[in-house]
């Protein structure tokens, strides 16, 4: 095995397209962290789920912040700091009043329904991969590229953020076909992630920048970090060392 850094932050987003949790100390298993994409927003009238990156009235999206507690409680918090449950029914009028339109909360399929059996099963826009990695030679490089842009980790959304030695270089697609080891966790690297619009849409503290997105394209094929699969599971924690297997 090789050293190739370690883990700097870990993050789950509950509700698809929503802010995302930064966490210390998370359980991955065969789907991934634990409590990661378990619910999204979607329109009533047409049971269309969210798409901030291909239409502009979904984009206040990414100024909500979407968290679970350890009893298993989801919950939304509003630009205002306020905080509803996922399944409480005043949930849905912020929510509208919020996007200025009628929007609702439901849960995927595949999630347990002991807490949220009052909420509308929906589908999934997208088959998720169970993680995203990106690494911070990654973020350096396009920084680089694009001095005159913040250059945000939060714009990748990533599951695990790992700091790296190398300086600069997009290190992570060499990873693709091989395993990595982080304490118990194994996962195997499966494909570079293609990136979309929702690396440039304006978030908290950070405002729209589409250069970021064309540099991504022209430099590195549209790819920006990659995505893995548990091999076998475990728990992991901010700065555990990250193994690169022969």
């Amino acid at each position: 095995m090789k050293y190739v850094g370690q883990v700097k932050e870990l993050w789950r987003y509950p509700v698809s397209s929503l802010g995302g949790q930064r966490c210390d100390v998370i359980e991955i298993d065969a789907h991934g962290l634990k409590g990661d994409r378990k619910f999204g927003i979607f329109d009533p009238a047409t049971m269309s789920v969210a798409t901030p990156e291909k239409e502009a009235r979904w984009r206040p999206a990414l100024f909500l912040e979407s968290t679970i507690d350890g009893n298993g409680n989801a919950y939304v918090r509003l630009p205002d700091g306020s905080q509803y449950r996922v399944e409480d029914g005043a949930l849905i009028s912020h929510l509208s009043d919020h996007f200025g339109f009628n929007v609702a909360i439901g849960r995927y399929a595949h999630i347990e329904t002991e807490h949220f059996k009052s909420l509308p099963i929906i589908s999934n826009r997208y088959s998720p991969s169970a993680l995203h990695l990106l690494t911070t030679s990654s973020i350096a490089t396009l920084s680089e590229m694009t001095p005159a842009v913040e250059v945000d980790r939060r714009r990748f959304r990533p599951s695990l953020l790992v700091t790296t030695e190398n300086d600069l270089g997009f290190i992570e697609n060499e990873w693709v076909g091989s395993g990595l080891r982080i304490g118990e966790l194994r996962v195997s690297v499966t494909e570079k992630t293609k990136r979309c619009g929702m690396t440039f849409i304006a978030q908290p503290q950070l405002q729209e920048q589409p250069e970021i997105l064309r540099n991504i394209v022209r430099q590195n094929g549209r790819n920006m970090g990659v995505y893995c699969e548990p091999l076998r599971p475990g728990p992991i924690s901010v700065g555990m060392n990250v193994y690169l297997e022969d």
